[in-house]
């Protein structure tokens, strides 16, 4: 089935001795000058980092504070977002290693619970297709980010996904959903019999001498505030802790142990995995665009291959918090950053230091910061509607209270009352519900982008205030209509 990539990976192993990689002759000290100088361009209040090699740690440093206000230091927990899953793809290889789980057998061999709205569908999805993200499975199911406890966290999310509708044949087509991570989770507690963070600690955490990473509610309670960002400033929240996030958004640590897993990912690095895994996991499987790949939990490209590398990598937004893992396989060489900020609008300017860093630790120089044009436009957007909102709310008032005018027709003010009440509805719709049924969870969107969601919810509710006063309005005039014409117009 995966005869393509077996056999380019086969070559890759037999093509002989491959030369030691040399990592560029960079200037650490460069590296933390631009880091430092994005962290405040992005006003992002913390970071620790960490240039990292096969051998373990070549640098590493922090900058600003945490949520409590403390000084940030290399052992500052943070939560890593989605870099959960090249770290849950390292557990599912060890199952794998161990004759366990077999990548091309039906996800059903194991989890024969699991299943989609489409069941034949949903028996044709294998592990691999979890893996690579092509089961079908969409984005936005609604099993993912759920922060109240459970007794069966797992069996109740796959419970809730069997009433998901897959989008497109299993292997056919990448579709970035957290969900088939979750699944994975799933799949890894019930193959070895015990939690899946107890399962993750044993193999591949604890291993990999990752003493501080948090992988359950009560290490999670650990985490310091993290910040979101309103009309661009950063603005303190709780980080919430899903039961079932460890497997694909909801994993945390200090930078020292991100350090410690990239290094073990490296080649050549002192690893729970043998060299073949490793590289099977690196190797393109599915497009995600014209420019990334995606393989095993990691994405792939070719940014940097001026520079002489590959670039293997994944970052990860959760609530509050932002982390990334940037691997430089031909140069033996890694960047991790977590930092103590996320925003919707704000994640690509985060991307952006993690992917500049390595590029410069890479032996290039960083890329200069962009801002998202969308997020001033949609404040700016929801600014005008409030406004306009507002000023005709204050006008209807005006005219209640200096007494309206009768109506010369009837039928006109009843058509005007009639389609004030459906306009309203209409935008208090899409602004209460429509909008934020795009994100992942209303919670998500409310911690994501905050400024964005209260202003949508203060818009429904000026235009549903407009549609009352304005069909008060007509009320009057019409009650004005038949004192003046007793009789009405017949």
């Amino acid at each position: 089935m995966h005869t393509t990539v077996f056999a380019a990976l086969a070559l890759a192993l037999t093509a002989g001795p491959v030369p030691t990689p040399q990592a560029p002759a960079t200037d650490l000290a460069d590296i933390d000058a631009y880091i430092e100088t994005r962290l405040e361009e992005t006003n992002v209040p913390g970071a620790a980092w960490a240039v990292v090699t096969a051998d373990g740690i070549e640098h590493q440093a922090a900058w600003g504070e945490d949520g409590s206000g403390a000084p940030m230091t290399e052992s500052t927990p943070f939560l890593w977002g989605s870099v959960a899953k090249p770290v849950t793809a390292t557990a599912v290889m060890t199952l794998v290693e161990d004759g366990r789980i077999d990548l091309d057998e039906p996800v059903r061999t194991y989890l024969p619970d699991f299943t989609l709205a489409d069941a034949d569908h949903a028996e044709r999805i294998t592990v691999w297709h979890l893996l690579e993200q092509t089961s079908g499975i969409p984005e936005g199911t609604g099993v993912t980010d759920r922060f109240d406890p459970t007794a069966d966290p797992y069996g109740q999310a796959l419970a809730d996904l069997a009433d998901a509708e897959p989008i497109a044949e299993p292997g056919a087509e990448f579709e970035y959903a957290s969900a088939n991570y979750l699944v994975l989770g799933a799949l890894v507690q019930a193959v070895s019999s015990m939690p899946y963070e107890e399962y993750l600690h044993e193999a591949v955490l604890d291993p990999l001498g990752m003493d501080t990473a948090v992988a359950d509610g009560d290490a999670a309670a650990t985490v310091p505030d993290g910040h979101t960002f309103v009309f661009g400033q950063p603005v303190a929240i709780g980080a919430p802790f899903d039961p079932t996030g460890p497997s694909y958004g909801y994993l945390g640590g200090s930078a020292a142990d991100l350090a410690a897993f990239a290094a073990a990912s490296l080649p050549g690095g002192a690893g729970i995995l043998t060299p073949d895994s490793l590289a099977l996991m690196q190797t393109p499987a599915a497009a995600m665009n014209e420019r990334i790949d995606y393989g095993l939990g990691w994405k792939i490209d070719n940014r940097n291959a001026d520079l002489g590398t590959s670039t293997v990598w994944h970052t990860g937004g959760a609530p509050g918090y932002s982390a990334a893992v940037v691997l430089l396989p031909e140069l033996d060489r890694a960047v991790v950053i977590a930092q103590n900020a996320y925003g919707h609008f704000q994640d690509g300017a985060l991307v952006g230091t993690a992917l500049s860093a390595a590029r410069i630790a890479a032996g290039g120089e960083g890329y200069e910061l962009e801002t998202d044009w969308t997020y001033p436009v949609a404040l700016a957007g929801i600014a005008a509607l409030l406004l306009v909102g507002v000023v005709l709310i204050v006008r209807t008032f005006g005219r209640l209270r200096s007494g309206a005018e009768s109506a010369n027709r009837s039928w006109r003010v009843g058509a005007a009352m009639s389609g004030w009440v459906v306009a309203g509805t209409v935008v208090a719709y899409g602004a209460a519900f429509a909008v934020p049924a795009l994100a992942p969870s209303r919670t998500l969107f409310q911690l994501m982008a905050p400024d964005l969601a209260w202003g949508l919810y203060a818009v429904a509710v000026v235009a549903l205030v407009l549609a009352v006063v304005r069909v008060w309005l007509g009320a009057v005039r019409l009650r004005g209509r038949r004192t003046a014409d007793p009789v009405g117009e017949g």
